[in-house]
């Protein structure tokens, strides 16, 4: 009789699946997290988005938002407010989700194609992504509720500020862990040389 086993997964396999699953899982959390604001609720998903598209690569960050979204589709509690099902992708603010995907792919090829690892860049790129969000949002929340101009409102007006501040936290956080891992390089090349 034949024994039952797991199937083989290897190192690069397990290195190139990790961030999905950690990015899947910031998602989710940041998803959770949200503040009770008129017209439109603040989430922190718009920042765990950022965060992707400035630290994943292309293929990571649609990757890892698809999956997110793939679970919501069915039926997984992972959209804010432990939401879930295709319903979610059925709403006035589904745009937003929509966007997510584009504003994240959109963040990390630039990225990546013209080495935007700066503090500017970051806030460059933040920039970018919350504006693909806008539009996303706009767009279908205006075609959804046949409101284009109280979409814009509600949408952009409402967002701007929190959306600042997300990209502030984003991108500071971002420097700190660059300047933190340039001194632990410089500290081992000193010990190296010792």
């Amino acid at each position: 009789m034949e024994a039952l086993s797991l199937p083989h997964i290897s190192t690069k396999q397990f290195h190139d699946t990790l961030p999905i699953v950690g990015g899947v899982m910031v998602l989710f959390i940041a998803s959770q997290i949200h503040i009770s604001f008129q017209p439109m609720p603040i989430t922190l998903q718009s920042l765990a988005v950022m965060l992707i598209g400035l630290t994943y690569t292309p293929k990571q960050a649609m990757t890892t938002i698809a999956f997110w979204h793939g679970l919501a589709a069915c039926g997984a509690p992972v959209h804010a407010g432990l939401s879930g099902g295709l319903e979610n992708f059925m709403e006035p603010v589904a745009g937003y989700l929509f966007g997510f995907a584009v504003a994240a792919y959109l963040m990390a090829t630039l990225k990546e194609r013209f080495s935007l690892n700066t503090l500017f860049g970051d806030l460059v790129l933040t920039i970018a992504g919350a504006l693909v969000l806008y539009i996303f949002g706009v767009l279908w929340h205006g075609y959804f509720t046949g409101e284009i101009a109280s979409a814009f409102v509600n949408g952009i007006f409402h967002s701007i500020l929190p959306d600042l501040l997300k990209a502030g936290i984003v991108c500071s956080g971002l420097q700190i862990m660059r300047y933190v891992r340039q001194l632990r390089h410089c500290e081992e090349q000193s010990d190296a040389a010792i």
